[in-house]
């Protein structure tokens, strides 16, 4: 396969049950193709409005919302 540029291609951050990162992308027949992740400062925007930030034991995380997570009302 030849390199292609995929500059604005979306898709989704994912996590692996081993705890490896890969990015997915999905087809419209819901069919999806994972991306191992080579490139070592790979530039990413969230989009997903059911994110959050918290503080935990000294380090920063991003989560699920409050609200998805059960533990107090969601934050605007």
């Amino acid at each position: 396969m030849m390199p292609e540029k995929i500059q604005n291609l979306r898709g989704f951050l994912c996590k692996s049950f081993e705890d490896n990162f890969f990015f997915r992308t999905y087809k419209e027949n819901g069919s999806f193709i994972d991306y191992e992740i080579c490139h070592s400062d790979l530039e990413i925007q969230i989009l997903d409005k059911d994110a959050y930030i918290y503080a935990r034991d000294g380090k920063y995380c991003i989560d699920y919302s409050p609200k998805t997570l059960g533990t107090e009302k969601e934050i605007d």
